[in-house]
């Protein structure tokens, strides 16, 4: 990352061009990903589809920020049918 500055970007302005971008991008196109910048380093965490989709976040996130390190601490969702009856109470 670029060294501090009286310019930088503040980093919930990051997050939330991060966030956006998430959300525009056709092969992602998620509201429910949180991105949370720590130094140089930015964590993403949340559940996706899809290990295509985990994939395209973090393809995303490297594009918009270039600078930073990127985590990609995503779930990826089980599609399995259940094996067992669910029991309500």
């Amino acid at each position: 990352m670029k060294p501090s500055s009286e310019h930088e970007e503040p980093k919930q302005y990051v997050v939330a061009r991060v966030r956006n971008a998430l959300a525009h991008d056709e092969h992602v196109a998620a509201l429910d990903i949180q991105v949370r910048i720590v130094g140089s380093d930015v964590y993403l965490t949340g559940s996706v589809s899809s290990v295509p989709r985990r994939d395209a976040v973090e393809q995303v996130v490297q594009h918009e920020v270039p600078d930073l390190v990127v985590h990609n601490q995503l779930d990826v969702l089980s599609t399995d049918a259940p094996t067992a009856r669910e029991e309500i109470r």
